[in-house]
């Protein structure tokens, strides 16, 4: 058993093979009973624990196989079929124990961030690495290298590439304990009760209706705010304190508007959807004075990479915000005068599609970048208490932005995360509204 490994680790660093060496099934079965322990430890050990998987071990070691039987069908003698096999599990077992090396050691000095990039970056090079220690330590114990051989290579580092990242899942060894206990105690969602999903549209019009018109001749600000996705606390109990902090700072209460989807807000609160959404944006444009009136718009929930805002409400399925989406509400509620906040990861894809004169947009993260804090548990996420604070100290959109910007970064930094970069908008003409520069002249309502 010793003497396959030993060559197949000389394969892995491209040491120059021993012809002489003579390949039988006496030296891949321990080699491949090897490969099989050392992947089940080391996934164990990963995954922390859990349930083993019978499942996985009959797709396990499939690519072996087909090496196998390629070797055997271009060498009759069957001396290929057993060298690559052999190769392909020993040279396995030695990346897959550098690999536990690597990670922990990266799990100990690298920020979450990197490691998160680490694990991708090694995710690519080990399955490339493999193909080519393999096709070298066959070549060269045939002959040499040539064209259709670097091309047998390439094809061969992307299928164990492909493999690695299409059946990842279903060859997991190890999967998370079932939690029989919570699961058994886990009460159904509130809206899958039919009594209290039939009450929403009145509980929403109940809503819509309250909405007090504004004055004219103040400038005055109407507000709404969305907690979108019910699978964490954190979101309506973040909606619910910006909703305080705009009544207590800008005076929208009576011009507010607070949809939430959590099982502790279902009954008390309007669900957030597309349809409710709408419905108070045309609301509060029909009740605000549309040249004077400033809305405030608050938006916090999981983002996904193609920039769209979640809203998920069980048992419901429902679509979520995109930009254009929302883009195109506020035009149908004609609304001219808008500051947006979307508190959310990649939430930065929603700038271009709102950023105008007549509006203020600020984001949690840049278009390419996560945010943080979601954790059902919290009370804000990261961008959401900063913001908070921000508008407890100051009153001005340029030094809100300033102080929940360093805010958030300094956050970040202390906890090693790589930056979310906030980003901020700030239209020509709603910046001189804002300031009391408009065109009519009006006077910005006080606080309370």
């Amino acid at each position: 058993m010793l003497a396959p490994l030993w060559q197949s680790l000389c394969a892995l660093v491209f040491c120059p093979p021993k012809a002489s060496r003579r390949w039988s099934p006496g030296g891949l079965l321990p080699v491949v009973v090897v490969a099989l322990l050392v992947d089940i430890a080391g996934g164990y050990w990963l995954a922390g624990g859990g349930v083993f998987n019978p499942d996985a071990l009959p797709g396990w070691g499939w690519v072996g196989l087909l090496l196998f039987v390629a070797g055997a069908a271009i060498d009759r003698r069957g001396r290929l079929a057993w060298q690559a096999a052999t190769l392909f599990f020993g040279i396995g077992v030695w990346l897959n124990l550098l690999f536990l090396l690597a990670w922990s050691g990266a799990m100990h000095w690298l920020k979450p961030s990197l490691l998160y990039r680490f694990g991708w970056v090694m995710f690519a090079i080990l399955p490339v690495w493999q193909a080519l220690a393999l096709v070298h330590a066959v070549v060269r114990s045939r002959g040499g290298w040539t064209r259709k051989v670097v091309a047998v290579a390439v094809v061969l580092a992307v299928c164990l590439f492909a493999e690695r990242y299409y059946f990842a899942d279903a060859g997991q060894f190890w999967l998370p304990e079932p939690d029989e206990e919570n699961a058994a105690t886990q009460p159904a969602p509130k809206l899958a009760d039919e009594s209290v999903l039939y009450t929403e549209a009145d509980r929403l019009d109940d809503a819509l209706a309250a909405v007090v018109p504004g004055k004219p001749g103040v400038v005055e600000h109407f507000a709404l705010i969305v907690g979108g996705d019910a699978g964490q606390g954190v979101f309506v109990r973040e909606a619910t304190s910006i909703r305080d902090r705009f009544d207590a700072r800008f005076g929208t209460r009576g011009h507010s508007i607070l949809l939430a989807n959590h099982d502790s807000a279902t009954g008390e609160l309007p669900i957030a959807t597309q349809t409710s959404i709408a419905a108070a944006l045309d609301t509060l444009g029909e009740r605000m004075n549309r040249d004077e009136d400033v809305l405030l718009l608050y938006l916090t929930s999981h983002g996904s990479r193609d920039h769209e805002f979640a809203l998920a409400n069980p048992p419901l399925e429902l679509p979520g915000i995109t930009p254009a989406w929302l883009a195109e509400a506020l035009a149908e509620a004609k609304i001219r005068w808008r500051i947006v906040i979307v508190s959310a990861c990649y939430s930065g894809g929603f700038v271009p599609a709102l950023a105008g004169p007549d509006t203020l947009v600020m984001t949690a993260a840049a278009a390419d970048r996560t945010s943080f804090g979601c954790a059902d548990e919290n009370d804000f996420t990261y961008f959401g208490k900063a913001l908070y604070d921000a508008l407890g100290r100051e009153s001005d959109w340029r030094a809100i932005w300033t102080q929940t910007r360093y805010a958030v970064a300094r956050r970040e930094a202390a906890e090693h995360f790589e930056p979310s970069n906030p980003q901020f908008s700030f239209g020509a003409a709603i910046a001189a509204r804002l300031a009391g520069d408009g065109e009519q002249g009006a006077k910005q309502r006080p606080s309370p």
